[in-house]
């Protein structure tokens, strides 16, 4: 599926960029678990396409991703920029650069500018709403998660991130019962329970705390009996 998903990206960039079979086999190395491998791979079609944005932007996300050269990266998106100035994934990962730098606020207007192309782009956004909320922006915050929340209602960790945004704003009974519906959505989500016992711990009921802490408890495994001793009847 996550090749599936890097060609479809591949195939959907403007048509000078080089054909997506140039790249497949790289990508295919990344899902098998070879990061190192596929960054090869990429350099080898960047050297045969080099003013072109895709591989650049491959290129750039792979040493993101191993943790590589940030000189290295930004010259990728030099390049990436000058041939495709208005592709959201570029801005997406200049973002990612920027956060490596710890420019928060140049980080959060590459992500603005990523959505402002594409309003779907979830990473995008999500990444947006934690470098505002880095920043202590805590209202821009707000507004890019609760859009998240209400697109995907399912993805908790962005219930929760926008949850604890409220709660900074001194926002705790609007905090408390967006967490209470959220269990009631997903009873067994431990990380929901631990948060909204946290949640009572701040604000002094213990009681409440220890039974949402035990509710989200495995329960303990049965007992083994002792085996009978045969009747000598």
């Amino acid at each position: 599926m996550l090749l599936w998903l890097l060609v479809a990206g591949a195939l959907a960039a403007p048509m000078d960029v080089p054909v997506s079979g140039d790249l497949t086999p790289a990508l295919a190395r990344e899902a098998e678990g070879d990061s190192e491998g596929a960054l090869e791979g990429v350099l080898v079609v960047l050297r045969a396409w080099p003013t072109q944005p895709l591989p650049r932007l491959e290129a750039a996300r792979l040493l993101l991703k191993l943790g590589g050269d940030l000189t290295q990266v930004r010259t990728h998106l030099d390049v990436a920029t000058a041939g495709a100035p208005d592709n959201p994934r570029l801005h997406y990962l200049w973002g990612l650069y920027w956060e490596e730098q710890g420019e928060l606020f140049q980080a959060a207007r590459s992500y603005e500018r990523a959505v402002a192309l594409r309003s779907t782009y979830e990473d995008a956004r999500f990444r947006l709403g934690g470098a505002w909320a880095a920043a202590g922006d805590w209202l821009k915050a707000e507004m890019h998660y609760r859009l998240l929340a209400r697109a995907r209602p399912e993805w908790v960790q962005v219930r929760l991130q926008l949850i604890h945004v409220i709660e900074q704003q001194g926002r705790r009974e609007d905090a408390e019962r967006e967490l209470l519906q959220l269990r009631a959505e997903q009873p067994g989500n431990v990380l929901v329970l631990n948060q909204l016992a946290a949640l009572y711990e701040r604000t002094g009921r213990a009681r409440q705390a220890a039974e949402v802490r035990a509710q989200s408890k495995p329960p303990a495994p049965p007992k083994k009996m002792r085996p009978l001793r045969p009747s000598r009847r």
